[in-house]
């Protein structure tokens, strides 16, 4: 369910505090915040044997280097905590920064459990504060406009998702995605987003679900996958998804009468979207100009603080996104049996169930 909480005083600057100095956040999550009216990078932590890394990152910001993440979360000076940790800390930190009456945007997953996603649920109530999952990709206005296009009925009634999304890492590169301690895996990396798409243009979670996984020799996770979502009434999604090979971001909705197809959903800035509506009547192409989508979140998140109103991706589907991918990993587990995930927020996943 939404959550609401008093509007920030007009005009104020939101200041951010970060967990995490990779290189993906010097050279993405950085960046937008500094572009993006009203925020401002305050601080960044890191472990405390990364300190130096943490230094360089702040440095171009004039923002704090803490020497360990508790210290970031207690830094009074903060409005908001993006957490880029491995997998397994999201819930852990975003609790605590919650707790220490911080927003939160968090990298995906939230969290790989429905119950994670539920404590940060029941933290963010305690605290009066926002939490968010980070899905960069819906803030491009691409996806608006593939959006609007099937509300349109362009292409007549939603029937069928196809997601694929894929980049290649390398074993040996000391990936936290390939270390199974961390939560690696394909599953809880670009899965997440093949997870999303069919659920965010259907507007619910499926009712089951199969997949199956393969394995890099050597590694202990999943590294490419194959999979279903069934979504009732004859509405279906088919998902590919992989670290083994790449990049690949596309999706494609299949409607009664044709198809909208976005052809690279991870299109950066000053790399224009492409979308393509094929029908009987024939088949066109549009470009949707160039933005960052990693500024976009940051905007779209900022706009819900100041207006203490719903963020962009609320909670109940971060609880559906987890619910899936669990029941993805438990399917592939049981050999690509079909395992129940109803559209009900009120109870744990069924167990597995053989499939029709």
């Amino acid at each position: 369910m939404n959550r609401f909480f008093p509007a920030r005083p007009q005009g104020a600057e939101l200041r951010w505090g970060v967990l995490g100095a990779t290189a993906y956040i010097s050279g993405h999550l950085l960046p937008a915040i500094a572009a993006t009216d009203g925020c401002a990078v305050a601080a960044v932590a890191s472990r405390p044997r990364h300190h130096a890394r943490a230094l360089e990152v702040a440095k171009p910001y004039g923002a704090t280097a803490h020497q360990d993440y508790a210290a970031l979360i207690a830094d009074p000076d903060l409005d908001v905590v993006y957490i880029a940790l491995p997998n397994t800390d999201h819930v852990e930190w975003t609790v605590r920064a919650l707790a220490a009456g911080k927003h939160v945007l968090v990298e995906k997953p939230m969290a790989m459990s429905e119950e994670g996603v539920g404590r940060i649920e029941q933290a963010a109530d305690a605290a009066s504060r926002l939490a968010m999952e980070a899905f960069m990709y819906r803030c491009h206005p691409q996806q608006q406009r593939a959006a609007a296009l099937l509300a349109s009925d362009a292409v007549g009634e939603l029937r069928l998702v196809r997601a694929a999304f894929a980049f290649e890492i390398p074993s040996g590169s000391g990936n936290i995605r390939l270390d199974a301690a961390l939560g690696g895996g394909a599953t809880w990396d670009v899965g997440c987003y093949a997870i999303d798409v069919p659920q965010l243009f259907f507007g619910r979670a499926p009712d089951r679900v199969g997949a199956r996984f393969f394995r890099r020799t050597g590694l202990a996770v999943e590294t490419s996958a194959t999979g279903w979502m069934d979504f009732g009434g004859g509405r279906a999604a088919v998902l590919d998804y992989s670290i083994d090979y790449g990049p690949r971001a596309w999706y494609e909705l299949q409607g009664t009468r044709g198809t909208i197809t976005v052809h690279n959903a991870w299109a950066m800035a000053g790399e224009n979207g492409v979308v393509t509506v094929r029908t009987a009547d024939g088949v066109r192409t549009e470009t949707v100009p160039a933005d960052n989508h990693y500024q976009g979140q940051v905007a779209a998140f900022a706009r819900a603080v100041a207006e203490g109103r719903p963020t962009p991706c609320p909670l109940v589907d971060s609880r559906r996104a987890a619910r899936v991918g669990a029941a993805l990993v438990r399917s592939a587990a049981a050999g690509g049996a079909a395992v129940a995930t109803a559209d009900g927020l009120d109870g744990p996943t069924p167990a597995v169930t053989v499939p029709a």
